[in-house]
């Protein structure tokens, strides 16, 4: 995570979309999926040395909340931009359990409908919350110097990816891979959704 980012370091990093939309209520041990370290967990019973009990009554759960650390936030727009959109994904797991929830995760299927829902969220819900005024967290484009380019994404599909070269004076939509013989910090990258933008990243 950035250090620019707002909020807690360690809420944001593990905590990010995917992994909301990702949660599985009904399945608490197999949400626990690496280590610290990042090596998968085959036997979480193996790792922490005890048995791990079943949930006895899952009737008993009426719903998902969804914490936000208010100590950082200052203003109604940091509240709409540490919320939105990770509530989208913490409501579509509260009212839909998916068919690649378990005990043991169908991976690949989950990933699929990941891509899914990330696409609708940036193309659809996105446009929706812009326009009727909230302030939503988007985020910074990720690049990379390749064969002599500079080749950009962003997380969510259909953001608008955005290049400057005069230190953010004029901007140009990104369309394909850009001349990467490029002093440090010549090139600026940025994501958009209307009059809303991400933070820069600095290339």
């Amino acid at each position: 995570m950035h250090p620019e980012e707002r909020g807690y370091y360690w809420a944001a990093r593990y905590s990010d979309l995917a992994k909301v939309f990702g949660f599985m209520p009904d399945h608490l041990y197999a949400n626990a999926d690496f280590t610290r370290a990042g090596a998968p967990i085959d036997n979480l019973e193996a790792m922490v040395g005890r048995e791990l009990p079943p949930l006895r009554k899952p009737q008993n759960l009426l719903g998902l909340q969804g914490q936000v650390w208010s100590e950082t936030i200052r203003t109604p727009e940091q509240l709409e931009q540490m919320i939105y959109p990770r509530l989208l994904a913490l409501a579509e797991r509260a009212w839909h359990k998916a068919d690649w929830e378990g005990d043991k995760p169908d991976l690949t299927k989950r990933q699929a409908q990941w891509q899914g829902f990330a696409r609708v969220v940036a193309e659809r819900e996105l446009p929706r919350l812009a326009a009727a005024g909230a302030r939503i967290y988007l985020p910074p484009p990720g690049a990379r110097r390749h064969q002599g380019q500079v080749e950009a994404n962003v997380a969510w599909p259909g953001l608008v990816i955005e290049w400057s070269r005069d230190q953010g004076k004029s901007w140009q939509v990104y369309t394909g891979p850009l001349d990467g013989d490029l002093a440090a910090g010549e090139l600026l990258l940025r994501s958009r959704l209307g009059d809303q933008v991400s933070r820069v990243t600095e290339l």
